[in-house]
């Protein structure tokens, strides 16, 4: 999807920057949405989900249309612009008051009793020990009767930002988290150019998932996105042992960067690679849950809880949970990871162990230039389809636990993922009524429109795959018939 040569290059560079104005502008609107979500504007206050979805949707518009326009260039200096107000558009949110969700006041007040020297693996938010910090930091209700359920690494990010006190926590919390998306910003565009992909710069510097999520949402998947684009970037150097160490990071601060193992484990060129990728990440997890249980801590949390009570934007769970048994939900679940795991595994090593293997027979040149670009797009997509897997089975789902998926869609734009994080914004409907009063009752029409699109991306997948064994077999076919002329 390129400028098509029909548009002077006057009109796509007038194009691009207006979307680049547009960017920030919207960027800006934030104060607006803030204000109405606080009441202190004449609109009702439940009308914040419709601007937050406008607001969403205008972004991504922009987005795409200065991806379609962006200068087609291997060099970061032409892409100045861009990383200006990539920087502005998220430096502007730093002043403003989070409406989108309340889980920063969940991770401040969790990072607080850690602080005060309890265990928030242990000590849930309505423990009588906690009156005077709850009134003081006035926690969610809703997380009032759970234990904390977020890694340690995650703890310490929270329990450093609390630390600075109740006034002063969450400015700490958006600092940290600007940092963490200002270095996914760069390190993405240090894996595009290395790449040969710079011109899809504009999907993550311009992406409103990393802006919004990372600067009204306050949410710890800006550290997990920050670590899936870091792993990419140390693979791409062959520093195999920091990748793994890097993933083993990601897994502590959440649980979605382990699903990178999986293609980066078969695409090793050596076992040797492999293991150690496999064993950095396992010696990493050991030294920070071992550090973590000397310190006193237990760091089990109330992961399966949350799982198990919350429902959110599950096409498989909101649409099959009334229909199917659990024990047949169970069958369904594992049989889509058992498939789509194996899948995965399977054309990585097609792609990875057989294409290196045979470079020791045949001339490597040769082969890299005729083998690299279909190498690295199984790669991409299947790095891409292993970190989604986990999103697609999950029970609960929000717009934000997209936000490692956006680097990687850099790498390799389809309109399947694009697709997804535009629908995505669409379940902020809720927002409105949670706002104003309280009630969490999300509509069913996301989750149909969701449903809809996970059916129709199935489809064209099989349908991919019915193609190209026929293209297979042909091309088999023909290399017999010539083998034995």
């Amino acid at each position: 999807m390129r400028c098509s040569s029909e548009l002077s290059p006057c009109i796509k560079s007038w194009i691009y920057y207006w979307s680049l104005f547009a960017v920030l502008l919207l960027s800006f609107f934030s104060y607006f949405i803030a204000n109405l979500a606080q009441g202190h504007t004449s609109q009702p206050t439940h009308y914040v989900s419709y601007y937050v979805i406008a607001q969403y949707s205008l972004m991504a518009f922009f987005m795409l249309l200065a991806w379609y326009c962006s200068p087609n260039s291997l060099h970061i200096r032409h892409y100045r612009a861009l990383l200006f107000i990539a920087i502005i558009a998220r430096v502007v949110l730093i002043d403003i008051a989070p409406y989108s969700s309340n889980d920063v006041d969940r991770y401040l007040f969790d990072g607080r009793i850690a602080y005060e020297g309890y265990d928030p693996y242990q000590v849930s938010h309505n423990d009588t020990r906690l009156t005077e910090l709850r009134a003081a930091w006035q926690p969610p209700q809703e997380h009032a009767k759970y234990v904390t359920l977020y890694p340690p690494v995650s703890l310490a990010l929270f329990t450093f930002s609390a630390s600075f006190g109740v006034e002063k926590a969450q400015l700490a919390w958006k600092a940290l988290l600007l940092i963490a998306g200002l270095l996914t910003v760069f390190i993405t565009g240090l894996v595009l150019k290395k790449a040969n992909k710079l011109k899809h710069f504009a999907l993550v510097a311009l992406s409103p998932l990393l802006i919004l999520e990372t600067g009204i949402g306050l949410h710890i998947d800006a550290f997990s996105t920050l670590a899936v684009i870091s792993a990419i970037y140390l693979w791409q150097h062959k520093n195999i042992a920091w990748c793994g160490a890097i993933i083993g990071l990601g897994i502590s601060i959440k649980i979605l960067p382990v699903m990178l193992l999986l293609p980066l484990f078969f695409i090793q060129k050596t076992f040797k690679d492999a293991s150690t990728l496999v064993i950095n990440c396992a010696v990493t997890l050991a030294l920070v849950y071992g550090t973590t249980y000397a310190l006193g801590y237990y760091p089990i949390g109330s992961i399966g809880v949350f799982f198990e009570k919350w429902r959110s934007a599950s096409p498989l769970f909101s649409l099959l949970g009334d229909v199917l048994t659990s024990s047949q939900m169970m069958v369904l679940l594992l049989s889509i990871v058992i498939i789509f795991t194996s899948s995965i595994a399977y054309l990585c090593y097609v792609y990875g162990f057989a294409f290196n293997l045979a470079s020791n027979f045949v001339n490597k040149q040769k082969t890299e230039q005729r083998s690299s670009p279909q190498n690295n797009t199984i790669i991409y997509a299947c790095l891409q389809l292993s970190v989604a897997l986990p999103l697609l089975v999950s029970p609960v789902l929000f717009p934000w636990y997209l936000m490692p998926l956006v680097p990687l869609l850099a790498l390799w734009p389809n309109k399947y993922l694009i697709a997804w994080m535009l629908i995505m914004p669409l379940t902020y409907e809720v927002l409105g009524d949670f706002l104003a009063y309280q009630q969490w009752h999300p509509a069913q029409w996301p989750i149909v429109i969701l449903g809809i699109f996970y059916l129709f991306t199935l489809a064209n997948m099989c349908l991919y795959m019915v193609k190209h064994f026929q293209k297979s077999n042909k091309n088999s076919n023909n290399t017999v018939h010539v083998s034995s002329n």
